[in-house]
């Protein structure tokens, strides 16, 4: 038996569920504080470019799990919104790399800033001990964000070794 097979759940279904299903509205919420027009595409792309600059888009399509396609168009909307820059890669002259512009990382910024006054704003929901218990857990759930983790069928994803982590999600 391999050492990721578990015989029993380490917490009930009902509450993994329960984890999952909270984690993910967190996740969905604080993806919507955008005012801009942006679509999630886009905004995850800024992300990961800002978090690998200078990047291919095909790197960036590896990275984000979709399509070369897909990750033109929307990189093509970025360009055209002043966010992004796309020059010709100084050591293959067939390749692109893409950059943030001023404007992007400009954009970047407000979008954290958004997120940052939502979460604020609903954190003041919470008593002191809530809040308390809320902090103590980060590296908790930090942990869950470790990219080294493998996948549950023990492949890494495409472009990376274990869970992509990204600022966006």
């Amino acid at each position: 038996m391999s050492p990721r097979a578990v015989t029993r759940p380490l917490i009930e279904v009902t509450d993994l569920t329960r984890l999952r299903m909270v984690l993910g509205r967190i996740g969905r919420v604080l993806r919507q504080q955008s005012d801009d027009g942006l679509l999630y595409p886009q905004i995850s792309l800024l992300f990961s470019i800002a978090r690998n600059e200078p990047i291919s888009p095909s790197h960036l399509a590896v990275l984000e799990g979709v399509t070369a396609p897909s990750v033109t168009r929307s990189l093509d909307g970025l360009l055209r919104a002043g966010f992004i820059s796309r020059e010709t890669s100084t050591t293959d002259g067939r390749v692109s790399v893409i950059r943030l512009t001023p404007a992007g990382h400009q954009e970047l910024s407000r979008l954290l800033h958004t997120r940052d006054v939502w979460l604020s704003q609903h954190l003041t929901r919470l008593s002191p001990e809530e809040l308390h218990d809320l902090i103590r857990l980060i590296p908790v759930l930090e942990k869950l964000c470790d990219p080294e983790l493998p996948l549950s069928n023990g492949a890494a994803p495409a472009g990376g070794k274990g869970l992509r982590r990204t600022a966006a999600d």
